[in-house]
């Protein structure tokens, strides 16, 4: 499995997971959100676990599968297997041929390769849609940063439509080539800040949190509209040591707002859908959060001055 690191490290071009159009989860209004495959951290609770790596992969749903062997038949190579036995990573093609032959739709190539041009076209279709509700188009992923050049140059493309561009990141970036190629074009950030303490953060995510802390400062300053986001993760990031630190550290900078994502299990089944080795993290948490989590959770973040908001 490929890992990303910060900021367009890798030579490929890159690959979108999807385009879910119409969508009222990702920002104000009716959106269409751009998945980018590609993340520097490892997050124990990812829901997009499809989108970690920057390489196309095969994902199954084994209850969709009819076993009829036409996906191993159509593979090259002879790795691909029904239901929800892995392929071997290392021999896969990831061509897709499996996908094509599949007769129930149980397998679906994630990652294609976008041009700006075709994608922002696309992605212009529902600009009625946005006006109307006051939406826009949101790039997500993984970590959009990680292809800068490739998602500045489809914001701008956008921003000259007149269609806003809301940016989701996980903030750990290189500053001088997102704030020059990519900010100027987008009118809103989402910011998810998981943990404030550097030896959890690395824990949990792999990676620490120094380059994001410093990333959310400079954001402060910067005239884009900002919102920080935390994840509520059962026994991550959801006891009151985090969110009374977070809480502070965000009110630190000047903001008086923070949204609470509540945790849900819907990403478990889909890193099971990937082949051996792509997304295997150790998390396994797999109930949703209670309603008297969430309160206290929103209890938490409020004694400490702030306004807890939806995203």
């Amino acid at each position: 499995m490929t890992t990303a690191t910060t900021t367009e490290t890798t030579r490929r071009p890159p690959l979108i997971a999807d385009v879910k159009r119409n969508s009222l989860d990702d920002g104000p209004g009716i959106r269409s959100v751009v998945f980018f495959k590609g993340c520097p951290l490892r997050c124990s609770w990812c829901q997009n676990p499809e989108t970690l790596s920057t390489r196309a992969e095969i994902q199954r749903s084994g209850d969709l599968c009819a076993r009829c062997g036409a996906c191993q038949s159509a593979c090259p190579v002879q790795v691909a297997r029904p239901g929800t036995d892995a392929e071997d990573p290392r021999r896969c093609q990831r061509c897709g041929r499996c996908v094509q032959a599949c007769p129930q739709g149980a397998r679906r190539l994630v990652g294609t390769p976008a041009d700006v041009e075709d994608l922002a076209r696309l992605l212009g279709r529902d600009a009625p849609f946005y006006r109307r509700s006051g939406g826009g188009v949101t790039l997500s992923g993984g970590e959009p940063t990680v292809h800068v050049t490739f998602a500045g140059r489809l914001a701008a493309r956008l921003a000259d439509a007149g269609i806003p561009v809301l940016l989701q990141t996980c903030g750990l970036f290189g500053w001088t080539a997102v704030g020059r190629l990519l900010l100027p074009h987008v009118t809103t950030v989402y910011f998810d800040l998981k943990l404030v303490d550097e030896k959890r953060h690395r824990e949990a995510t792999g990676h620490s949190n120094r380059r994001i802390l410093a990333n959310l400062r400079r954001l402060v300053d910067h005239s884009t509209d900002l919102l920080v986001r935390t994840p509520l993760v059962p026994g991550v990031t959801d006891d009151a040591e985090n969110l009374t630190a977070i809480a502070q550290h965000v009110r630190g900078l000047g903001l008086t707002r923070l949204a609470l994502l509540p945790y849900n299990p819907l990403w478990i089944p889909k890193r099971q859908g990937l082949a051996a080795g792509a997304g295997a993290l150790p998390y396994q948490h797999d109930r949703w959060m209670s309603d008297q989590d969430v309160a206290r959770c929103v209890s938490l973040v409020a004694d400490q001055g702030l306004e807890v908001v939806g995203q």
